[in-house]
């Protein structure tokens, strides 16, 4: 649905009418946007996007008449039109992003991303708008771009899967260490969830875990950015983080044997690049995973190495000061 002029064609979908009027100025400020009309609740939205067929809607997240996601889902029959999501809340939790990525949603921006970094947040929107442009043309019309077309063009072709998952040489002491001085639970800590919104915010990717795999499960005892406690082993990417004991990455999921059928992979989170570190304990039992995850493919900087080493080494000096007290 974009233009054969230089101008994307957008429409604002938000309650706020001082959001409406942040994002108008913002786009006026720039030549290849233009704003083409306003709704503050899904019906006139609904109605106003069939009548202007615009190239971009920006919807906020959470209405008081009707939550973004539910609009999304009223527009699922328009996949050539690039719907971005513009809400602190869906950037802040991987799981919620994927959700609304799966129901159509081409990007996932921060509205205090308006303010703070202008140029990357019309930098995300046309990239955005790009792609499904790209997408539309390789198709012959827009009743033949999908919903599973948009999400199968990130997809690569890839082996079989391997099924199993690697074992530490020192699996028997790391399970006893584990279960013995009871770090096998999803119990929170704040000093730990300090740690990982820590991470988070100084690698820039949306979801931080501290994970502790027991024989058969994989505990979360701290997220940032994703709901959850914990997970079958066999679906951890930890798993070999701990094996390896050193910096693990996966740049793209979808075209690593080993990730590509992972349900976590699959579907929500659709987890595409890891970066995970060892947490060791001070006689060199590797007993946790300090790990960052996004949902895009991305190469990874040495910064971010660097990051997850020193925070791993701050939350093995946690683990073993606690471990000490309760000697």
């Amino acid at each position: 649905m974009l233009s054969s002029t230089t101008q994307h064609r957008v429409v604002v979908v938000d309650d706020s009418r001082t959001v409406q009027a942040m994002l108008d100025h913002a786009f006026s400020t720039r030549p290849d946007f233009h704003v083409v009309g306003f709704a503050g609740d899904a019906t006139s939205a609904v109605e106003m996007i069939r009548r202007l067929k615009p190239d971009i809607v920006t919807i906020d997240l959470c209405m008081a008449s009707l939550e973004g996601a539910a609009l999304l889902e009223m527009l699922s029959d328009l996949p050539a039109l690039c719907k971005i999501v513009v809400s602190d809340s869906s950037v802040s939790n991987i799981r919620l992003t994927s959700t609304l990525m799966a129901s159509g949603a081409a990007a996932c921006i921060a509205k205090q991303e308006l303010v703070t970094d202008p140029a990357s947040f019309f930098k995300k929107i046309k990239t955005a708008a790009h792609q499904i442009a790209s997408l539309k043309a390789q198709h012959s019309g827009p009743n033949h771009l999908s919903r599973e077309s948009l999400s199968a063009s990130a997809n690569v072709a890839v082996e079989e899967p391997i099924a199993a998952f690697p074992i530490p040489a020192d699996e028997a002491a790391r399970v006893d260490f584990v279960i013995g001085h009871g770090l096998a639970d999803a119990r929170r800590e704040r000093r730990f969830d300090l740690v990982t919104k820590h991470v988070a915010t100084v690698t820039r990717f949306p979801a931080c875990l501290l994970t502790v795999i027991d024989r058969d499960t994989q505990w979360i005892k701290s997220a940032y950015g994703l709901e959850i406690q914990s997970t079958p082993r066999n679906q951890a990417f930890c798993n070999f983080t701990i094996s390896e004991r050193e910096i693990f990455v996966v740049p793209d999921a979808m075209s690593d044997k080993r990730f590509c059928s992972n349900d976590w992979v699959t579907g929500a989170p659709n987890i595409r690049s890891y970066v995970g570190y060892p947490v060791f304990n001070a006689i060199g039992v590797a007993i946790a995973s300090l790990c960052v995850i996004d949902i895009r493919a991305r190469t990874v900087s040495s910064r971010v190495i660097d990051q997850l080493a020193g925070l791993s080494a701050i939350v093995a000096e946690m683990i073993d000061q606690q471990t000490a007290r309760a000697a």
